[in-house]
């Protein structure tokens, strides 16, 4: 198990269809393209999807694959398109995919690197079959698919340990990363293996890559209707100008990510506001008090009548 090269690896850059995948194939193993969507958002879950090629030679799935980029690299029609070729139920029994996620509220009780890790390894289990090797696009691997105290992340120890006294991302290389202990029966795949810039390099992870982004798309369209006031079917729950602004004027919702600095900017607004409010409160609905109607103040009498 370990980590692919760099998009400069000539080993490694995308010579055919299966470059990656082959040299699993050939072993008689099912590979698995995993990656997530939504790590940057300030509103909604991180999705994670796998896609599995059961048939190697199957020339209608490889022709649909060979028509797959990074699902940042395409248009939404285009990935609309494709992820409806890839999810089409005329392809069961010819590949496998799965749609995992970790919530808001998940991704504020740990980070967001931890949730993206998690999401993988939930959508590489809820697969209906079990890949002897999984391809993960970036540096990282998610620790629940290794072996205890298997290397999750390129880094070096040292470099992993400077990281972690660095107060702004220490909270991203956290022992909460770390492989849990699992039972001896669990399974876990043969090999695991992060490849960086995979979702433009390996099909597999291409194929995955579209389906997490389009299965996030739709349901940040789902939570707009839920939320009206964010314009989440517009950006997608990321941090645009509009977004702000609805922020601003609204406050957060229940699918805001809490930890995120703009959302936590604004919860400690309110929070400020919200108890100058209660400071301000018993004086409200009193009139205030004339000099002559403070205590031991003799008050004037009123005059009866004038004149000029």
């Amino acid at each position: 198990m370990g980590f692919g090269g760099s998009s400069a690896d000539s080993a490694h850059e995308r010579k055919g269809l299966e470059s990656w995948e082959q040299h699993w194939w050939a072993k008689g193993d099912l590979v698995a393209g995993v990656d997530e969507a939504g790590r940057g958002p300030l509103a909604g879950p991180v999705v994670a999807a796998a896609f599995v090629v059961l048939a190697s030679k199957d020339e209608e799935v490889l022709d649909v694959l060979s028509r797959v980029n990074d699902s940042k690299q395409l248009s939404e029609q285009q990935r609309e398109s494709l992820f409806e070729e890839l999810t089409d139920p005329k392809f069961k029994g010819r590949t496998s995919w799965s749609v995992a996620e970790c919530s808001a509220s998940e991704i504020d009780e740990g980070n967001i690197l931890q949730a993206s890790l998690q999401a993988m390894s939930r959508a590489v289990h809820g697969l209906t079959v079990r890949p002897g090797a999984v391809l993960v696009d970036g540096c990282n691997r998610p620790p629940e698919l290794l072996e205890p105290g298997e290397k999750w992340t390129r880094m070096s120890q040292r470099d992993l340990e400077a990281r972690k006294n660095q107060t702004k991302l220490a909270r991203f290389f956290s022992k909460a990363v770390e492989p849990k202990a699992q039972a001896e029966e669990e399974w876990r795949p043969k090999e695991v293996e992060a490849v960086i810039e995979g979702d433009g390099r390996v099909p597999s992870i291409s194929a995955a890559s579209v389906i997490a982004k389009v299965y996030r798309d739709r349901h940040m369209e789902k939570l707009d209707v839920q939320f009206p006031l964010y314009g989440f079917k517009a950006h997608k729950g990321y941090g645009t100008e509009a977004h702000l602004e609805a922020i601003r004027r609204h406050g957060v919702c229940a699918e805001h990510r809490k930890t995120f600095g703009p959302i936590r900017q604004a919860i400690a607004k309110d929070n400020a506001e919200a108890s100058e409010a209660a400071t301000e409160l018993p004086l409200r609905g009193k009139r205030a008090r004339t000099k002559a109607e403070l205590p031991g103040v003799k008050r004037p009498r009123k005059a009866v009548a004038c004149g000029s």
